[in-house]
């Protein structure tokens, strides 16, 4: 059976495709927010000097 063009094969693709690509727009801008604040932590000695990389990327 067909609903405006959408069959029952597009669906069984579809919404599984749209919920991996949900979270991992999520999983993303998580980790973009937590960049932040790398290498700000008292619990692991604080700042990098000026100049080095940061411990995680």
């Amino acid at each position: 059976m067909m609903i405006f063009g959408i069959t029952t094969r597009y669906v069984w693709f579809a919404v599984p495709m749209t919920g991996f690509f949900i979270g991992k727009y999520l999983d993303d801008q998580e980790t973009l927010r937590m960049t932040n604040f790398r290498d700000k932590s008292a619990l692991y000695a604080g700042r990098v000097k000026e100049g080095e990389p940061p411990s995680w990327p």
